[in-house]
């Protein structure tokens, strides 16, 4: 069996902000001026070695941003590019074969806007893999897989070593090849009058032996009753079909509704016409692959194997199944998308592989930044790492980084003799140089100073409310003080009453009544 060895060749781009294999993907008029677009999401390139940990050495390796024009700015073409060149050194005495895999993501989420301009952004034309060994330049052939990543809506860390495309099917309890699907079909008409109906689909079964799905992708329970809806206008007639994966659903338990509105809150509908139930079944790898999208894209179809193992994962991760049984929404949107590629490295023997891609970046701000974030961790999968250096070649200014860029003739460049620790990410500006060596410092993000104000702010505020605490502490203390003092005068002490003064001067004035008075006697 194979050993994933995640071995970092070339971290594309990914969103401004953090890394996000799917960020939300909004379409958007050509005439709209959002404040955030997202970029072309991307990982480190994931080597496949068989004979377990990946024994190949990178002795040195050059990235080079080349970013000559920016997003959005004009539609006259995109030519910004991001190369990665890496010395690869196998000290085996035996030649080391790979298949290498690097993510291109989804499209930037303005490449609708670029569409609808009439122009287009790079295509699988934009994307090359050459190899050099003793000085002959050959250019590897290029496959490009898809795969489906859940972790994309939400917060997930991206492992690129564990979604790499497989060459073989997922297994899964629940989803196997085998498994059998049973079609629950009805030709459902809504009313004329009113706006929206909705079919519910009402049944009863064993969630870890039976998993329903449909259409529209909304299934819950009701009534400790199982329930699948699909929604119609008034007056729609169509064909409604739930599916039903694993064991088959007992006919005497199936109820079906026709509300008025959305869900079943509302009451049921007048009028309308469901027919009879027809019941179909067939394996499960026969309905996923019916499914599936046989025309070719730029980068060609989606093979049975990457669809098969999409489908799974997606229904595996918990999602509906919506996105494959939809016509309105397609699954093939929400793939990634990946590179594949085949290297071999002769025993002690040195290679040149370069990668060359598209770089596009996440964008924010109605004065844009445009934000570059590059997976450089992945590396540490590599035997051993020599030095790197990366490269900015542009015309703009490097606004903020995390590492610290020094300025040079042709942009920016930044060196270290091991790989650094952290990921990559920048900021370029459309204003003119300053001339000086960059330093993330020098420039913080408008962001950053208003966090700092803030901070300020909140320091100064939390020094007074601590000398006004302890103000009133000390003042507390001394009325304490003093309270207990008068208590303490008159508090019984050696078995005599300490009587208060005025008291004691009139016990004296009487004492020095009752002498005289004896004195007399």
């Amino acid at each position: 069996m194979k050993s994933r060895i995640g071995a970092l060749l070339l971290a594309l781009p990914v969103t401004a902000g953090g890394f996000s294999l799917f960020g939300m993907r909004t379409k958007a008029s050509a005439e709209s001026t959002p404040a955030y677009w997202t970029g072309a999401d991307g990982s480190g390139v994931v080597a496949v070695y068989e004979g377990g940990d990946c024994p190949i050495e990178v002795k040195r390796e050059t990235l080079t941003f080349r970013i000559t024009d920016l997003p959005l700015v004009s539609f006259d073409g995109y030519d910004s590019t991001v190369t990665a060149e890496y010395e690869l050194y196998n000290p085996l005495p035996r030649d080391v074969s790979l298949s290498v895999f690097f993510p291109l993501g989804l499209q930037p989420s303005y490449h609708d806007i670029y569409r609808e301009k009439g122009a287009v952004l790079p295509g699988a034309e934009a994307y090359s893999v050459t190899v050099e060994e003793d000085g002959e330049v050959q250019a590897a052939d290029i496959e490009f897989r898809r795969t489906y990543y859940s972790g994309g809506y939400s917060s997930a860390p991206f492992n690129a070593v564990e979604q790499i495309p497989l060459d073989s099917y997922i297994e899964n309890e629940m989803y196997g090849r085998g498994m059998r699907v049973t079609r629950y079909s009805y030709t459902v008409t809504a009313p004329s009058e009113g706006t929206y109906y909705t079919f519910c689909f009402i049944y009863d079964c064993n969630p870890r032996k039976t998993q329903v799905i449909c259409e529209s992708g909304v299934t819950g329970t009701i009534d400790g009753r199982g329930i699948a809806y699909a929604f119609l206008t008034a007056g729609e007639r169509r064909e409604v079909t739930f599916y039903a994966v694993g064991e088959q659903l007992a006919s005497v338990n199936l109820d079906t509704r026709l509300c008025v509105g959305w869900g079943t809150s509302s009451e049921e509908a007048q009028g309308g016409t469901v027919s009879v139930m027809t019941e179909t079944r067939q394996t499960f790898a026969d309905f996923v692959e019916e499914f599936r999208p046989l025309e070719d894209t730029e980068f060609g179809s989606v093979s049975e194997l990457d669809w098969y193992n999409a489908v799974v994962a997606m229904l595996a991760s918990g999602e509906s199944g919506r996105l494959f049984l939809s016509d309105e929404v397609q699954l093939l949107d929400y793939l990634m998308l990946w590179c594949e590629y085949s290297l071999t490295i002769p025993a002690g023997g040195t290679v040149i592989n370069t990668v060359t891609a598209p770089v596009y970046p996440g964008i924010e701000g109605s004065a844009p930044k445009y934000t570059y974030d590059y997976m450089l961790s992945p590396a540490q999968y590599w035997a051993d790492f020599g030095s790197i250096t990366i490269r900015i070649e542009t015309d703009y200014r490097l606004y903020s980084s995390s590492l610290p860029f020094a300025k040079t003739e042709n942009g920016y460049v930044y060196t270290k003799n091991s790989l650094p620790m952290g990921d990559l990410s920048f900021s370029i500006a459309k204003a003119e140089y300053t001339g000086s060596t960059y330093d993330p410092y020098d420039n913080p993000s408008p962001t950053i100073m208003t966090a700092l104000i803030l901070l300020g702010v909140v320091v100064v505020i939390a020094v007074v409310i601590v000398v006004v605490a302890v103000y009133i502490h000390k003042r507390n203390v001394r009325q304490l003080i003093q309270k207990q003092e008068r208590l303490d005068r008159g508090r019984a002490q050696e078995g005599h009453i300490d009587l208060p003064e005025e008291s004691s001067k009139d016990g004296d004035h009487r004492d020095e009544k009752n002498d005289d008075h004896k004195e007399d006697s």
